[in-house]
């Protein structure tokens, strides 16, 4: 159960990811979701553990009972078959709650992937708009994205969202940068 909860984390951080690079409000939500599924993935993990739990009970009470009765009695013979009996729903009980943790893991991991993909078309369509007037620009030698920037009067992050650039520092010579109006 604890691999469940370690993949579905990781999974939801990295939906949230690019989310987080568009800001605002669509990182808000996917921060909002990942902590609401946390919860309740650690809800379903609890119950999971305490069924897990109910279950190594009743196998070492039925063990022990095998163990000492031997044959002294259709009494021990009966609550051997009731434990058995019992240990049997709560495996039927530990089978249903891991198909709904599964299911209900697949629809939220669903639910935040397409918010991640809501997140991606709002900031190319941010980008889209910031594309529309501008300037071209062929980085020289020595230039950096800050000095471009002011150059223009226009912020390092917008020059970088136009771009696609990453990482402000790897900017090549000969490189055409479009410089959105201010």
């Amino acid at each position: 159960m604890r691999w469940l909860f370690a993949f579905t984390v990781a999974t939801a951080l990295s939906a949230v990811a690019p989310a987080q690079r568009a800001g605002g409000s669509a990182y808000a939500q996917q921060a909002q979701a990942l902590r609401e599924l946390q919860y309740q993935v650690q809800t379903l993990a609890a119950r999971f553990d305490a069924i897990e739990q109910r279950q190594a009970s009743l196998s070492a009470r039925i063990a022990t009972l095998e163990r000492g009765s031997g044959n002294s009695g259709l009494a021990t013979k009966d609550e051997v078959a009731a434990l058995r009996t019992d240990l049997a729903s709560v495996r039927t009980a530990q089978g249903r709650l891991r198909d709904e943790i599964v299911e209900d893991l697949t629809a939220r991991i669903a639910t935040i992937a397409k918010r991640q993909e809501q997140a991606r078309a709002a900031e190319a369509k941010e980008r889209q708009a910031a594309q529309r007037s501008g300037y071209s620009h062929t980085v020289e030698a020595g230039q950096t994205l800050s000095a471009i920037a002011q150059a223009y009067k226009v912020s390092v992050k917008a020059i970088m969202r136009a771009n696609n650039i990453t990482d402000p520092t790897k900017l090549q010579v000969g490189q055409t940068l479009f410089i959105p109006d201010p």
